[in-house]
């Protein structure tokens, strides 16, 4: 048993979401940024919409191996409000072509272990930043090629590309795949202008659904929308009161030793537990 579901970028042009879901899609992932070189122009408008259509929502990273991994990730966080109900945050790993005539990828111009290296920094950078352990999505020839085959990483969930209806086949020590993208870049699809990539899940809706993440504490190292709401809800009960402590400095999104600080001064006067962290239903988290 299989769910259907698409992934979508700026590529997909304009998109009907009520039609999409009318086919029988039930969940979509889509691309927020290629590395730090482009911020996915659709991504915005993509976002809200497939929530609102009723279609579960994904998405994800395009990681680039020639730039550091911190500036991708933080323009990842930043630009991404995973909500509950939505899937895990997905590190796409696959060929970045500096040349696409000549096939020269940029992971080619990396030792195996650098690039082992750069995987893992990505998926645990995403993880610290979001909050949720992420998907990886790759291809079987380019993980057997270009990773080694490696099995370090078969405790993620896998997303495989590998274009085909059938079973897909499996690379590093995955026992099994968690979705498969089966047909790429196709036009025609109702409701949507441009191109399109075809997924399915590897299960029952209601496995899906269990995928799906829950709210997560706040703490130092998170970055994104619901850090900057948190930080201007501590700024404004700063304001309201006769507490400068509170006031974590300029919301920039980022939870950083000086939100920390300003976190654990508010519990403190609110006889709280003072470690830094807000928890879900907090009402800074959710003002």
């Amino acid at each position: 048993m299989s769910v259907e579901g698409i992934d979508v970028a700026q590529f997909s042009e304009n998109i009907d979401w009520e039609k999409v879901k009318s086919q029988g899609i039930h969940f979509a992932f889509a691309r927020v940024n290629y590395g730090t070189y482009k911020q996915d122009t659709q991504f915005a408008s993509y976002w809200p919409a497939i929530k609102k259509a009723g279609i579960i929502r994904g998405a994800y990273l395009f990681f680039r191996p020639s730039e550091e991994v911190d500036p991708q990730v933080k323009m990842f966080a930043q630009a991404l409000e995973i909500e509950p109900g939505d899937l895990p945050p997905v590190v796409d790993i696959e060929p970045d072509y500096k040349d696409r005539e000549q096939k020269h990828d940029h992971w080619s111009d990396l030792t195996l272990t650098q690039r082992l290296d750069r995987v893992s920094k990505v998926l645990t950078a995403v993880e610290v930043t979001t909050g949720y352990k992420p998907i990886i999505y790759t291809g079987y020839y380019f993980w057997r090629d270009q990773l080694g085959n490696t099995s370090h990483f078969a405790d993620y969930d896998l997303w495989i590309a590998n274009y085909n209806p059938g079973t897909p086949s499996i690379p590093g020590g995955w026992n099994l795949h968690t979705f498969h993208q089966y047909d790429g870049d196709k036009k025609g699809f109702p409701g949507i202008s441009g191109d399109v990539d075809r997924n399915r899940f590897n299960g029952a809706l209601d496995r899906l659904q269990a995928l799906t993440v829950p709210a997560v504490s706040l703490q130092q190292g998170c970055i994104g929308p619901k850090v900057k709401k948190l930080q201007q809800a501590l700024k404004k009960v700063a304001q309201d009161s006769s507490h400068p402590e509170f006031d974590p400095g300029s919301p920039d999104g980022i939870f950083g030793p000086g939100t920390k600080k300003a976190v654990i001064a508010y519990q403190q006067a609110n006889s709280l537990t003072a470690n830094g962290i807000v928890a879900p239903g907090d009402k800074l988290a959710i003002a």
